[in-house]
């Protein structure tokens, strides 16, 4: 039995609708920021490999080293993602949760005998 009235289940399922919209928005920008910093990582790398001097290895490890912080910014970035992306589930978990909340208190209204 839930201590809320259909009123404030339904204030709190439009909270989560803004929520969510909020986060959509959000991870619209987190995708293009990621693919805008993993572009500049991959850039990065190449132009540190053909300036690096050496054996196709050493080269490697130079244009690793000389870019590490772009990598580390992109993956953090693709962290980013993610995070947002598994905020939006726990919203539509929440809102699944709400509606089911709704319909139970609905229930046990009509079987009270009050009406709605």
């Amino acid at each position: 039995m839930s201590d809320m009235t259909p009123n404030q289940i339904a204030r709190n399922l439009i909270d989560l609708g803004r929520e969510l919209n909020r986060l959509v928005a959000d991870f619209k920008d987190l995708e293009i920021a990621a693919a805008e910093t993993k572009r500049e990582a991959e850039v990065s790398y190449s132009r540190a490999y053909m300036a690096a001097e050496g054996t196709v290895e050493d080269r490697k490890q130079t244009a690793i080293g000389e870019t590490a912080d772009q990598r580390y910014m992109a993956d953090l970035a693709e962290r980013q993602v993610a995070a947002c992306k598994e905020a939006i589930r726990a919203v539509h978990v929440r809102i699944d949760i709400g509606r089911t909340l709704s319909a139970t208190t609905r229930d046990e209204i009509k079987l009270a005998g009050v009406a709605a």
